[in-house]
C-alpha cells in the first residue's frame, strides 16, 4: 500500500540563513544599479553603496530584508508553477483533443464501447516464443 506523507505548509516568511541575507543584498544592490543605469535614477546610487557595505560587512542585518524577499519568491513559484500548467493545457493538449476529435480519432474507442455490450479489450492470444525475447523489437 502507498503511504501518502502530509506535506508540512511553508511559513509565509521562512527563516533566512546568513547566505540568503547575502544573496539578498546582492540582488538589492543590483537592482538598484539596474534602476539607477536604465531607469535613469541616480539617487539610488548611495543606497547600492550603503547595500553593497551593509551586505560586506554584516549580512545578518538584512535578515528581516531576506525572509520577506525569499517569501516572495516562493509565493511567486508557487503561483507560476500552477499558471504554467494551466497555459501548457489549454494552449496545448487542448488544441491537440480538439484536432483528434474534429477527425474522428477514438483511441480510447469510446463509440465502439457505446455502442454495444461487448468488451473493448484486444483479446491477446499470444504464445511467445525464444526469439521474441532474444529480438523484443
Amino acid at each position: 500500500m502507498i503511504e501518502l506523507k502530509k506535506q508540512k505548509k511553508q511559513p509565509l516568511l521562512p527563516k533566512a540563513s546568513k547566505e540568503q541575507a547575502k544573496d539578498t543584498g546582492l540582488a538589492m544592490i543590483l537592482i538598484c544599479l539596474i534602476l539607477a543605469y536604465f531607469g535613469g535614477r541616480v539617487k539610488l546610487l548611495p543606497l547600492a553603496m550603503l547595500l553593497l557595505l551593509v551586505t560586506m560587512t554584516v549580512p545578518a542585518a538584512l535578515t528581516p530584508l531576506a525572509r520577506v524577499w525569499f517569501g516572495f519568491s516562493h509565493l511567486l513559484g508557487t503561483v507560476m508553477s500552477k499558471v504554467m500548467l494551466t497555459l501548457v493545457f489549454f494552449l496545448v493538449l487542448t488544441p491537440i483533443g480538439l484536432f483528434r476529435r474534429l477527425t474522428g480519432k477514438d483511441a480510447l474507442r469510446l463509440t465502439q464501447w457505446k455502442a454495444g455490450t461487448a468488451s473493448v479489450f484486444r483479446v491477446r492470444d499470444h504464445t511467445f516464443t525464444a526469439q521474441d525475447i532474444e529480438q523484443p523489437f
